[in-house]
């Protein structure tokens, strides 16, 4: 397994935004994930993991330790009737298709979501009404802690909204077996094709961006709503924009930096505050070196 270092994370971030990881890895395999992860602990060194890159806002100053990058680990697999299993780097647009090429129906919500099994199963990905709870039958993960292969139950990833148990610290998704249910071909083909034109009408595929930025704080009035309605939509810091488009969603028009991002997700903070007295909580996670004022921005 190849090892790079001072590797710029930019690339491997959907919001084009990242500056060097002192050390990056990508497994390919379970056993090179192990490897590695379990090297780094017993070593005490600091380890990241990262996945698809999406709902992530990565330093430009840069990242201390390593980073396992499992977007390389895309094993997919029918194993009955109902059930399929891929491996934590797997794109759910790409998973989505596979499920749909076997007859099987459930994934067609994840067809406009960036992420990889790993990071969607991490944050209980979901839109159009659905999400990674409503097919997980299992995770199977990595203890760092405990240095062992563990799986997950449904009921033991106790999946909130946008939410698992899982911890980063030290646990890693390696693969996920998904519950699906069978139904025609031409059925999921259509519902896959009426969500991907809905993305295209309402999300600025044609930036980088990190995907949704803020947890809706209402179910009925959702954070892209309270932005649109309090006059964000075209504010900017630097390089970072909110999307002319959508809201709730930030974009970078070419050279944007991580501080780009936080202030500009401080201001529609603020904006929002000022004009609703809601808090917003941003979606995104955090990687590498931020200021404490900065990361006040996630408490």
């Amino acid at each position: 397994m190849e090892e790079r270092v001072n590797e710029p994370l930019a690339r491997y971030t959907t919001l084009r935004i990242g500056g060097p990881a002192e050390h990056l890895y990508q497994p390919q395999t379970t056993e090179e994930l192990v490897s590695i992860v379990s090297r780094l602990q017993n070593t005490g060194e600091t380890w990241h993991i990262l996945g698809g890159g999406s709902n992530l806002l990565v330093s430009s100053v840069g990242v201390t330790g390593s980073v396992i990058r499992t977007a390389q680990m895309t094993d997919t697999k029918r194993l009955d009737t109902n059930l399929i299993e891929a491996s934590a780097g797997v794109r759910l647009p790409h998973l989505a298709r596979f499920a749909a090429v076997h007859h099987l129906a459930g994934l067609e919500f994840s067809v406009g979501i960036p992420g990889t099994v790993g990071g969607a199963v991490v944050m209980n990905a979901g839109a159009h009404g659905s999400c990674m709870a409503d097919i997980v039958e299992s995770v199977l993960i990595y203890d760092a802690l405990k240095n062992s292969l563990v799986t997950l139950t449904n009921n033991d990833l106790a999946f909130t909204y946008r939410r698992s148990k899982i911890d980063l610290n030290h646990q890693v998704v390696i693969s996920a077996r998904l519950k699906l249910h069978e139904d025609l071909q031409t059925n999921i083909e259509a519902k896959i094709k009426a969500n991907e034109e809905y993305r295209l009408k309402t999300q600025p595929i044609g930036f980088p961006n990190a995907g949704s930025t803020f947890v809706n704080p209402e179910p009925k009035r959702g954070a892209g709503f309270l932005l649109d309605q309090a006059g964000a939509k075209g504010m900017t810091c630097g390089q970072a924009a909110v999307s002319a488009l959508h809201a709730n969603f930030v974009i970078n028009l070419g050279q944007a930096t991580s501080q780009d991002a936080t202030d500009l997700l401080k201001r529609m903070q603020e904006l929002v505050y000022t004009t609703y007295a809601i808090s917003l909580h941003p979606e995104w996670k955090t990687l590498g070196k931020f200021s404490d004022e900065e990361l006040t921005l996630w408490k």
